[in-house]
């Protein structure tokens, strides 16, 4: 039997940051961690997902080098070895993850953790079991991809967003099942590889859940690129015989695509059903988020969750930002009660909001004014080869206060760490609109949709 102040389960961006901080804090902390520390992010999402999109990107670069001049003949594409210069770059930020485990005294358990009481957890791996005695007990398991009944993913032929990344040669077509932000930032990578892309999404537009002209400026520039986009369309069915066929019906209809592989990519759920939950009376949605108060707290005192085991938007940021609270919070140093969690999307262009869209503030009753500023009035966009996007800025129409800002540009996912500065803060537009922004940046947008609200911008015409 071993015994702790805190016992972490879980060690994605969520665990592994908050045991981190609770022992900078002088606690003693275990965390248990069934896989590789890191988690989904860093294993099998935001990291891999990324380098092989700068890969790709490489790609795209080369071939609009003919408009610049510059002749590239065409790229050959060892997958292989593309997989492993991700896989190094994965293996590298476990290790630095294990080391500051090591240096801060975080100690480490691997194996399959589930509840035996509130605050006793018994830890299952190849060595038998252990028995983990904790004071606070915080769950920090994830999420993990959601199964369509039928298309289960068997990693060869139905793939989901991790079997993904294991693939041996590219194939000639690929359909995505969800044009959320994991299925087109797929469909940006393996069209960019040379890869047929065909995707097919329920709703009657890309990107569901973010604004119409964010979507439509992304979906426009993919169509560019050889995607072919099939909105408003309910996947029936994926035979594997005689060839892989996936069926889909479109306004009463049946269609059918023919295809080498079919990429599930409709969202995730939460990974808890395997903790015993029900055990000690820990509370769950009916998608097996855990239910939460305002300060972490499970419906069971000394258990909290964080991350994306809990009900809210499924990112990696906002994840390590609870770590962080949480760990503070019980060793009472700070209470830090955070508002503006910004979302990125590493399609190109990229997009990236936070805060409130019109729409959102407007049916909260605020009176809002709205600026939108387009990509060609920054200088530093034409540089890099791109006019289309925008910036659109939303402020409180009494106090001037930024309320939410949504870009589609290059270097999206860089600029709305300002915007989501002034959210938090609540600044006011008047006052970006006095920081001088460098020459020539794409952070000129932010500047310039802070003036237009006074219809004070230079490089457009003002409304």
């Amino acid at each position: 039997m071993t015994e702790c102040d805190f016992l972490v389960i879980g060690a994605g961006p969520a665990g592994y940051v908050c045991a981190i901080r609770l022992a900078q804090l002088g606690k003693k902390v275990i965390v248990v961690e069934r896989e590789r520390v890191g988690g989904v992010c860093l294993n099998w999402g935001c990291i891999p997902v990324k380098a092989l999109l700068h890969a790709a990107q490489t790609v795209r670069d080369a071939t609009e080098g003919k408009r610049l001049g510059l002749m590239f003949l065409p790229p050959e594409i060892d997958l292989v070895a593309l997989y492993g210069w991700k896989g190094r770059i994965v293996d590298r930020l476990v290790r630095g993850i294990e080391y500051l485990f090591k240096v801060n005294g975080v100690e480490l358990v691997r194996g399959n953790a589930r509840f035996a009481a509130p605050g006793e957890v018994v830890v299952e791996s190849q060595d038998g079991e252990q028995r983990i005695l904790a004071s606070q007990v915080i769950i920090a398991t994830g999420s993990m991809p959601t199964v369509l009944s039928g298309m289960e993913p068997d990693g060869k032929v139905i793939l989901d967003s991790n079997s993904a990344l294991r693939l041996v040669e590219l194939p000639k077509h690929i359909v995505i099942i969800g044009a959320g932000v994991i299925g087109l930032e797929f469909a940006t990578l393996f069209s960019r590889l040379g890869v047929k892309v065909t995707v097919l999404e329920l709703e009657n537009q890309v990107l569901p859940g973010f604004d119409t002209d964010l979507a439509q400026v992304v979906e426009k520039a993919l169509d560019r690129e050889g995607v072919a986009f099939h909105p408003g369309v309910k996947v029936s069915q994926i035979a594997r015989e005689p060839v892989v066929t996936v069926h889909y019906d479109k306004d009463g209809t049946d269609q059918a695509v023919e295809t080498d592989k079919v990429l599930v990519a409709v969202g995730r759920r939460a990974l808890s059903h395997e903790l015993g939950l029900d055990w000690v009376g820990v509370k769950t949605d009916r998608r097996g988020f855990i239910k939460t108060d305002g300060a972490y707290r499970t419906t069971v005192p000394n258990i909290y969750a964080i991350g994306d085991v809990t009900e809210g938007p499924l990112l990696a940021h906002r994840a390590m930002a609870e770590g962080i609270a949480l760990a503070e919070l019980l060793a009472g140093t700070r209470k830090w009660k955070f508002r503006a969690i910004p979302s990125c999307i590493y399609t190109d262009p990229e997009v990236a909001v936070v805060g409130m869209t019109e729409k959102e503030a407007q049916e909260k009753g605020r009176e809002v004014k709205t600026s939108r500023v387009p990509l060609s009035a920054v200088g530093r966009s034409l540089t890099l080869g791109r006019s289309e996007g925008f910036c659109k800025m939303v402020v409180d129409a009494k106090t001037d206060k930024v309320l939410g800002v949504s870009i589609v540009a290059p270097q999206a996912d860089v600029l709305i760490a300002e915007a989501s500065v002034a959210v938090e803060l609540g600044l006011t537009a008047g006052e970006l609109g006095r920081v001088v922004h460098p020459h020539p940046t794409m952070s000129e947008l932010l500047f310039e949709a802070a003036e237009a609200i006074h219809g004070r911008a230079i490089h457009i015409a003002n409304r």
